[in-house]
């Protein structure tokens, strides 16, 4: 595995792995061996762009209309979509299932691309998006609550 996937698939920063590859060079070395795949099937982790069962009993209410039963949904679109609510128990159930830094990675990915576009489209009205997306008050509420975790 790369740092990256390691990073990932335990959810820790980068510089908790270099403090790992330094002073504790055998958990990384025994980490840096193991296949990303197979490691993340044993311990049940997910990437946003894998799909997963989604249970809607799990939220405050059921974004994904289409269904009351369970469905197959990608990991991004399950975040983001709750995201939008800026509901904090939905949010605690994304970090909790997804882990923090998938959360936050995801926030930041919507936000940017929110930003390069340069508008918000919400049913024909374009609200016009200047500045940079970390300081947006939104954005920074949604990370507040997510950072609280």
């Amino acid at each position: 595995m790369t740092q990256q996937q390691i990073s990932k698939l335990l959810d820790v920063p980068d510089r908790t792995l270099r403090d790992w590859k330094k002073n504790r060079h055998r958990l990384y070395n025994l980490l840096e061996s193991l296949d990303y795949v197979e490691a993340k099937e044993k311990i049940n982790a997910v990437d946003v762009e894998d799909m997963v069962v989604f249970e809607p009993n799990k939220y405050s209410y059921n974004l994904f209309w289409q269904t009351n039963e369970k469905s197959e949904q990608r990991v991004y679109s399950i975040i983001s979509n709750y995201l939008s609510t800026i509901n904090e128990n939905d949010i605690k159930t994304l970090c909790n299932q997804f882990g923090k830094n998938m959360v936050k990675s995801v926030l930041k990915d919507k936000y940017k691309k929110m930003f390069a576009k340069g508008y918000l489209s919400t049913n024909g009205i374009d609200i016009p998006l200047s500045g940079k997306f970390e300081q947006n008050d939104i954005y920074k509420q949604l990370l507040g609550i997510i950072n609280d975790c």
